[in-house]
C-alpha cells in the first residue's frame, strides 16, 4: 500500500534540513549578511567569474534587485566588479576582501559538517540519499 503522506514529509523534511543548515551556517559564519547576500555569494563560490544576468536567473530574481545587492556587498568590500577584456559592457563579480573571508568560513564549516555525515552515516548510506536527492530534484524539475 501507497503512503501518501510520504512525498509531504519527504519534502516537509527537506524544508526543515535546508532551515537548519541555513541557521547552522549563519551562526557559524556570523557575517551580519540578508538572505539574498548569502545566496549571492554562496552562487559566487560555486560559479565564479559569473555576470549580473548569470547570478538573477539563477535566484530568478529581476536584475534590479541583484544590482541592489551587488552595490551593498560591493560596498562592504564583498565582492568587486571586474570588467571582461574583450566586452567593455559587461563585467564578472568576483570575491572581494571579505567575501574570501566568508569562503574560508564556509569550508570550515561545510568540513565539520562532513565530519558529522561520516560520523554518523556510512559511505554507503551518504551514496544512496545523495542519488536518492538527485532523481528527486530531476523529478521536480520536470514539472
Amino acid at each position: 500500500m501507497k503512503n501518501e503522506n510520504l512525498p509531504e514529509e519527504i519534502n516537509q523534511a527537506l524544508e526543515e534540513l535546508w532551515l537548519l543548515l541555513e541557521a547552522k551556517e549563519r551562526d557559524f559564519t556570523n557575517f551580519q549578511l540578508n538572505n539574498q547576500q548569502y545566496t549571492i555569494l554562496t552562487l559566487i563560490i560555486r560559479h565564479p567569474s559569473s555576470t549580473p544576468t548569470e547570478l538573477a536567473e539563477k535566484m530568478n530574481i529581476t536584475k534590479s534587485a541583484i544590482s541592489q545587492q551587488l552595490v551593498k556587498l560591493e560596498m562592504d568590500d564583498y565582492i568587486y566588479r571586474k570588467q571582461h577584456s574583450e566586452d567593455k559592457r559587461t563585467f564578472s563579480v568576483e570575491l572581494g576582501k571579505k567575501g574570501l573571508l566568508y569562503k574560508k568560513e564556509m569550508e570550515r564549516f561545510m568540513q565539520q559538517i562532513t565530519e558529522k555525515y561520516y560520523a554518523s552515516l556510512s559511505p554507503e548510506e551518504l551514496t544512496n540519499f545523495l542519488s536518492a536527492l538527485q532523481k528527486l530534484t530531476k523529478v521536480i524539475n520536470e514539472l
